[in-house]
């Protein structure tokens, strides 16, 4: 350290080894915590850019449109999933009281009196809505992955 004469202070801030390494602690926590936000908020715009407004805000990628030739395209995102025809062959059937489960889409239960659909691949049953959208993208089983073709 220098030395000090009169008006002339030096001032010399020295770490330690503990706030050296609580510093780091808090920056790695603030670099995690803004990835998390980021991911969150490009998942929102992914979202809100691929929403159908005739289908009750469901992503635009779960649900057919027709281009300017009539034909069916996908809008936002092009997957390997089952088409309507095939869905609207799967069973469907009204929930009874004693049957009432969750619904691995939405994560909802399934009330008495909603129409459901069980899958004939798995036997695994959800909202009619949910795993409609669901097999738009991917023609496996929510819960179970087993191919429902």
């Amino acid at each position: 350290m220098p030395a000090t004469t009169g008006e002339d202070a030096v001032v010399v801030c020295e770490y330690d080894g503990v706030g050296v390494a609580l510093e780091l602690a808090a920056l790695a926590a603030f670099v995690v915590l803004l990835r998390y936000a980021a991911v969150l908020y490009a998942n929102h715009l992914l979202a809100t850019l691929c929403v159908d407004d005739s289908d009750d805000d469901l992503p635009a990628a779960a649900t057919r449109s027709v281009d300017d030739d009539g034909g069916a395209v996908r809008s936002c995102a092009s997957s390997g999933g089952l088409d309507d025809t095939a869905i609207a062959r799967l069973p469907c059937f009204v929930s009874a009281g004693a049957t009432a489960t969750e619904c691995a889409v939405c994560l909802g239960g399934v009330e008495e009196g909603e129409t459901a659909r069980a899958l004939p691949c798995c036997t695994h049953a959800f909202h009619v809505r949910c795993v409609d959208a669901w097999l738009r993208l991917r023609p496996t089983c929510p819960v179970c992955r087993a191919t429902c073709r």
